[in-house]
């Protein structure tokens, strides 16, 4: 990979180990909302479609998601000193923060993404851009430049989902997707990011730490 400044990090997932608290909250909410429970038969199935396709096969109406996303917030602030790191991103991250400008972009709340940050000893970012936008990421991407003046060519984005790798697309950033979180390898793979890793360590092999 060419030299780059800034490495962005998503934040859920990729991150922080936020899935089980997610899909636990989400099934909590769904008597509120209206929508299917997620059985730990299926997490593997839904982790292995795009976005849009797991919110029709849990019968979530797009008009419904502010509202729950809004509500997933704060059950989940109620749960941010039970969340820990992605195993040995930590220590990835710390070695990264020599080199690189570190930042997060993330659809979580800033507050929850700083305690966060502050409980697990992981104060390394510069500067964390939060949105509320579900499926605009690409004009987050492009936000998040201009308000932290990022050059695209000098900057990687590192995400766990198929949305990632479509918006860093449409944003003319270079991606790094990661098996670990949102969605499988298989399908990050269908995506055909720029590149797919299966460990945090794979960061430091393709930047040449």
């Amino acid at each position: 990979m060419e030299a780059k400044q800034a490495l962005v990090f998503d934040f859920d997932g990729t991150i922080a180990d936020t899935l089980p608290h997610i899909l636990a909250i989400s099934n909590r909410l769904s008597e509120d909302f209206g929508y299917r429970r997620v059985s730990d038969e299926e997490i593997e199935m839904l982790r292995g479609v795009r976005s849009r396709e797991a919110l029709k096969l849990l019968k979530i109406p797009l008009l419904n998601i502010p509202a729950i996303a809004l509500r997933m917030k704060a059950e989940l602030q109620k749960e941010i000193h039970l969340l820990k790191p992605i195993s040995s991103m930590k220590d990835v991250l710390g070695e990264l923060k020599s080199s690189y400008q570190l930042g997060i972009v993330t659809s979580n709340s800033q507050s929850n993404v700083e305690r966060f940050l502050e409980a697990n000893g992981m104060l390394f970012f510069k500067f964390i851009y939060s949105s509320s936008s579900l499926f605009g990421k690409s004009s987050v991407l492009r936000g998040m430049l201009r308000t932290n003046q990022l050059l695209r060519n000098e900057t990687v984005y590192i995400g766990d989902e198929t949305r990632d790798i479509d918006a860093a697309k449409k944003s003319g950033i270079d991606m790094i997707a990661v098996s670990w979180g949102a969605n499988t390898a298989e399908a990050l793979a269908r995506q055909r990011p720029q590149h797919l890793i299966h460990h945090p360590d794979g960061l430091l092999n393709l930047l040449g730490k």
